[in-house]
């Protein structure tokens, strides 16, 4: 087997992100390991009957021109990905008695809100601030946690008030500073895009996600699978590898610090083990799979059984429809509309989802998105309890029963009748429709139970400071959501602070210059023969810009 400057396990944003720096960056010779058979993780798309649905990229914020995460993203990809804006009423949130859009335009929105609720006008202004502050600090004091002491105390010691404040729970924040129920249940409305009801999550990552579409929303053109299709060109043009089909067994640790990694590669019916040695591994599989399956039992600690405390409780069922015609012929304009049966977004804990009126669900209109679309697509979401299939747990895809196919399609049958009802002529639309439910979350991204956003945005994550690039071995990174925050945005930064983490304690600054300069520094790719820097050019030189 060849041998490899760095090993990165899984395909995911955060995992593509990190490989993508060290090759252009610094020249490493990458291998990345994916377990499934499709590239890209979250980030890729799967087709049916010659229509084509994203698994897991419904919208990401912070994509418009000259911005920060734009930049990073336009680095990561060589530039090979074009963002498309969406409108400018991007999110529209339906409640049985009134309806809202949001607006790319913060001041905007706060204005909107205070003319319809005047009584909660220093209430609202107060929020905003608050968001904002808190979405800086949190992926500051995130990438804090990989930093030495010396940089991390004076950070502590200056953000305190900020720490306690994002600390606090959604809903004790929103119970705090509003009256209203309904502006309560309107502010929250975004709790799925990280997945935790208010009552559950800490407000700082509330507030990341829902400050990183104050300027609006954009889509890749040509689906989400062009951000992979940008990268993986770039890692081998730097004499890496990206492998599919190769799941990731065991991480090697010698003398204290990281060897490579034991893997399966699935042939058919064929198990092969193989033996990938680097000095550096970056796992993009998650904090709890990676402390506490794949390191040996000698390096498991308390970060390992916190990562696997924190395990999420929610996944997702996902009803992807193919449609004869436009979804625009029934109502819809490419806004995400997202339907509300009442303002308690706890009530989904008592919900049947196969008899009971869905507390909440979203719809996601790819065609209407994407100018490169060629066919009608639309996604309905609707967060649900793994739970509620464990039953099939130990059952293979495609092969779970007859039991199994018939909930799925009462519950889908439940969704449909639901957007029915407020968009009448729906059904009339569809051609095609595909359900995927937790148990094939868990299959294809080896995430357990079904976990569409990693460890869940508990106050508790922040307070236990789980989740950092640097681990306790030597050599051994994470990257990903579990590295910074949630989202294709906050796994993508996750894959910074990871690439970051190779270059010094001021490594992320660094970063951020060089993202900021448009294009990576000319450097010649290494060789796809020799793992040796060619001549003319200092290893490491990356790290004194």
């Amino acid at each position: 087997m060849k041998d490899y400057d760095v090993i990165i396990i899984g395909s995911g944003m955060g995992g593509m992100a990190a490989g993508s720096l060290l090759a252009q960056l610094q020249g490493k010779r990458v291998l990345i390991l994916e377990q499934h058979f499709t590239f890209g993780g979250f980030t890729h798309v799967f087709s049916r009957k010659g229509f084509t649905w994203d698994v897991g990229l419904h919208y990401v914020g912070n994509m418009g021109e000259g911005m920060a995460s734009r930049r990073m993203m336009d680095l990561i990809t060589g530039h090979g990905v074009q963002w498309q804006k969406m409108l400018e009423r991007f999110d529209r949130f339906v409640y049985p008695d009134f309806e809202y859009a949001i607006p790319a335009d913060a001041a905007l929105y706060e204005r909107e809100l205070i003319e319809r609720f005047p009584a909660e006008a220093a209430g609202i202004r107060r929020y905003f601030r608050d968001v904002e502050r808190l979405a800086r600090w949190l992926g500051i004091e995130t990438w804090s946690w990989s930093t030495p002491a010396y940089l991390q105390i004076p950070l502590r010691l200056a953000t305190m008030h900020l720490r306690k404040l994002g600390s606090m729970t959604t809903r004790a924040y929103l119970d705090r500073t509003f009256s209203d129920t309904r502006l309560k249940a309107l502010l929250a409305s975004q709790w799925g895009d990280y997945g935790l009801q208010p009552a559950e999550s800490a407000f700082a990552y509330h507030a990341i996600v829902t400050q990183s579409y104050f300027h609006g929303a954009w889509y890749p053109v040509g689906g989400s699978a062009a951000i992979a299709g940008a990268i993986v060109p770039i890692i081998k043009r730097y004499g890496g590898d990206c492998l599919v089909n190769h799941t990731v067994t065991e991480i090697l640790v010698e003398n204290g610090a990281v060897a490579g990694v034991r893997a399966e590669h699935h042939q058919g019916c064929r198990v092969i083990e193989k033996v990938f040695r680097a000095p550096l591994v970056i796992s993009d599989a998650g904090a709890a799979i990676t402390y506490g399956e794949l390191l040996p039992p000698a390096w498991r600690d308390k970060r390992s059984e916190e990562a696997r405390a924190e395990a999420a409780p929610w996944s997702v069922i996902s009803l992807s429809l193919g449609l004869h015609h436009s979804p625009e012929t029934v109502g819809f304009d490419g806004a995400n509309v997202w339907l509300f049966n009442g303002y308690d977004h706890e009530a989904i804990e008592q919900n049947q989802p196969e008899n009971d009126p869905p507390s909440v669900l979203y719809l996601s209109f790819p065609s209407l998105k994407d100018p490169a679309a060629t066919s009608h697509t639309m996604e309905i979401l609707m967060s649900i309890r793994y739970d509620r299939f464990a039953a099939w747990s130990k059952t293979a895809w495609m092969r779970r029963g007859a039991d199994y196919e018939a909930l799925k399609a009462r519950i889908a049958e439940n969704i449909l009748t639901t957007v029915e009802a407020r968009y009448p002529g729906l059904r009339t639309l569809i051609a095609y429709q595909d359900v995927a439910t937790p148990l094939t979350v868990e299959e294809f991204t080896g995430n357990s139970k079904g976990a569409i956003y990693g460890m869940p945005a508990t106050p508790r994550r922040l307070r236990a400071r789980i989740g950092a690039a640097n681990t306790p071995v030597k050599g051994l990174l994470l990257a990903g959501a579990d590295a910074c925050a949630l989202g294709i945005e906050g796994a993508m930064m996750g894959g910074a602070f990871a690439a970051a983490a190779t270059m010094g304690p001021l490594g992320l600054p660094r970063l951020m210059r060089l993202a900021a300069k448009g294009t990576a520094p000319s450097q010649s790719p290494v060789s796809p023969v020799s793992n040796k820097v060619p001549v003319g050019r200092k290893p490491g030189r990356i790290l004194t810009i």
